[in-house]
């Protein structure tokens, strides 16, 4: 595990030191020039719309503990929910952070079962606020035309969506299909019992069949909660745009007062789908790639665009995952002092 974590960390500091090179070589006078004359209020302000975002999350994630009949204090949803970036932001596709909030809800007294279901929940409002959202840019891009038609930016972007909604169906039907559970149960079963890393075919077959029963029951009971789960998906949007706001933010700090919000949130809708299925830790490479594409098409200086997505990306994803490793290190502390 540690092995795995330092390979991901060292990917992470050899990609971005190519992409600052890339990055600053292209006019270091003029990017070095927007950072270091940035307004720092709106430097504040941009932190705190990052940990705005995270705390609607959080709020979400409380919402689902509840939902479940979980009793989870919403002050401890929200401190999980501020270390899972740090999760996401050491593994690829972000697929560290799921686990890890499992892991920590089962900490605070939920079971392995339900921990689970209630972070696939969330994950499945989560992807279906990000599928909404990406065709709201998309439909927003088709009338005002941000972008010109790319066939190569075109088709990444297209690849990401459709990743996006297959990952959606996957957890829905993963979620809420028992047939689709108990196919692929049976299916792996026979698979690993094949090349000899399973024994005990049956017994493991009925331990996890009472799993997936009970997982059943969980997802079966959500379905009642509709009005609350709508909600729980109107927030998951929001955090997004939300979090899409804060490019907008700091392009205001560095002088660019004629932007748009809606046409960044729009932009940085794009970059995300696009990162959203680059393997690298953050995805990073792609999204700083994407970035300087899609917002090139509404500012016209380089070096601004250049300098707005360092520091929306120290910021949205760096500094968010200092703060969550902060968060970690006090959360561990208040364990052994409750041990």
């Amino acid at each position: 595990m540690k092995k795995k974590v330092y390979i991901n960390l060292i990917t992470i500091i050899v990609v971005v030191s190519l992409v600052l090179i890339v990055s600053l070589n292209y006019d270091f006078d003029a990017v070095m020039y927007h950072i270091v004359n940035m307004n720092i209020l709106w430097f504040v302000i941009s932190i705190i719309v990052m940990m705005i975002s995270r705390l609607i999350i959080g709020i979400c994630s409380y919402m689902m503990v509840r939902i479940n009949d979980e009793n989870v204090s919403i002050w401890k949803m929200i401190q999980i929910n501020y270390i899972i970036p740090f999760f996401h932001g050491i593994t690829p596709f972000s697929g560290g952070g799921q686990p890890m909030e499992i892991y920590y809800l089962h900490n605070e007294g939920v079971s392995k079962t339900k921990a689970t279901n209630i972070v696939l929940q969330n994950f499945i409002l989560f992807q279906s606020a990000l599928i909404i959202l990406s065709i709201i840019a998309v439909i927003y891009n088709f009338f005002f035309n941000l972008f010109p038609s790319d066939s190569f930016m075109r088709g990444l972007v297209t690849l990401g969506f459709i990743i996006n909604f297959l990952v959606l169906l996957f957890s829905y039907m993963l979620s809420f299909s028992k047939k689709v559970n108990k196919f692929i149960l049976n299916k792996g079963l026979s698979f690993l019992s094949k090349i000899k890393i399973i024994k005990n075919v049956d017994t493991t077959r009925e331990k996890l069949n009472n799993y997936i029963n009970k997982f059943y029951t969980s997802a079966a009971f959500l379905k009642k909660q509709k009005g609350q789960v709508v909600i729980v998906l109107l927030l998951n949007v929001l955090s997004l745009i939300v979090q899409y706001s804060i490019p907008y933010v700091v392009g205001i700090g560095m002088g660019a007062s004629s932007l748009n919000i809606l046409s960044m949130i729009v932009a940085t809708t794009y970059v995300m789908i696009i990162g959203s299925f680059v393997p690298i830790p953050g995805g990073t490479g792609g999204i700083e790639y994407g970035f300087v594409y899609f917002v090139g098409y509404i500012i016209d200086e380089t070096g601004l665009v250049t300098a707005i997505m360092l520091i929306w990306r120290l910021i949205s994803y760096y500094f968010a995952m200092v703060i969550g490793a902060i968060t970690l290190i006090f959360y561990r502390k208040k364990e052994k002092e409750c041990e």
